[in-house]
């Protein structure tokens, strides 16, 4: 039985999880259903150093009302036309497009400093019919992985979505911390990573993160590591566990 058990961890590691992912699209389409209404989810946009990145709701015929960011510290917002109650000259309000920019963190006197925050949009359609969106705004230090989410309707074809990774089943944060540690010692037993990278530094980060109370998809924004790779190296290092006999978790 432990033969077997061996056999089958082999099986599961013996390849290099840190093979290239084709990059992404530049444009990301988001049906409104997706970020409005009943059904919608909390999506997260990451903003890159030199890379912003564009709202788009020109597919859906919408016009930008107002526009909230919780946190400005991080984030400059600007749109193709003048805004309800922000620009006093606005003979006629909306706008079609807005774009985020990272900027260096400013101080602002009584405001808690977030690594994310949220974004509110307001847009109205013909008949005055308006709808409200809400996205999650990460900064990232990460390559850029697009540069405009475009809104579009529910009848335009989309592309095949991307598989998003899915999540490990719920580990503490200890043995999320250890899996991870243990994956990242066999990655660079076997050279697809060299502990000098700024790839091991950010995992590193990620595990102190964790081990100092932070939920895992919070750690991994905050270290600019993808839940795709810590899921391999969570696989990883349970795999060496069982090899070793010491998968025992708290």
């Amino acid at each position: 039985m432990k033969n077997l058990l061996i056999s089958g961890a082999i099986a599961v590691i013996c390849f290099n999880p840190f093979t290239a992912i084709a990059s992404t699209p530049v444009v990301r389409n988001l049906k409104q259903s997706q970020v409005s209404g009943d059904s919608a989810t909390l999506h997260t946009i990451n903003v890159w150093n030199g890379h912003g990145v564009s709202i788009s709701f020109y597919q859906t015929n919408e016009i930008i009302k107002r526009v909230w960011i919780d946190d400005p510290s991080q984030i400059l917002i600007d749109t193709d036309g003048c805004l309800e109650g922000i620009d006093s000259s606005c003979q006629r309000p909306g706008a079609g497009l807005i774009h985020l920019r990272r900027i260096k963190r400013v101080n602002i006197p009584g405001l808690p400093q977030n690594w994310a925050t949220h974004l509110t949009i307001i847009t109205e359609k013909p008949g005055n019919q308006r709808q409200s969106y809400h996205f999650r705004v990460v900064p990232s230090d990460s390559s850029p992985q697009y540069s405009q989410i475009a809104i579009v309707n529910e009848s335009q074809p989309q592309p095949q979505p991307q598989v998003q990774p899915k999540l490990q089943p719920l580990l503490s944060n200890f043995n999320t911390a250890r899996y991870v540690r243990a994956g990242m010692a066999f990655a660079v037993a076997k050279e697809w990573i060299n502990s000098s990278d700024l790839l091991h530094k950010r995992l590193a980060n990620f595990i102190n993160y964790l081990t100092q109370g932070d939920e895992i998809l919070v750690a991994a924004d905050k270290a600019v590591v993808s839940m795709e790779l810590v899921n391999k190296l969570i696989e990883i290092g349970k795999n060496q566990a069982i090899v070793t006999g010491k998968n025992h978790e708290i």
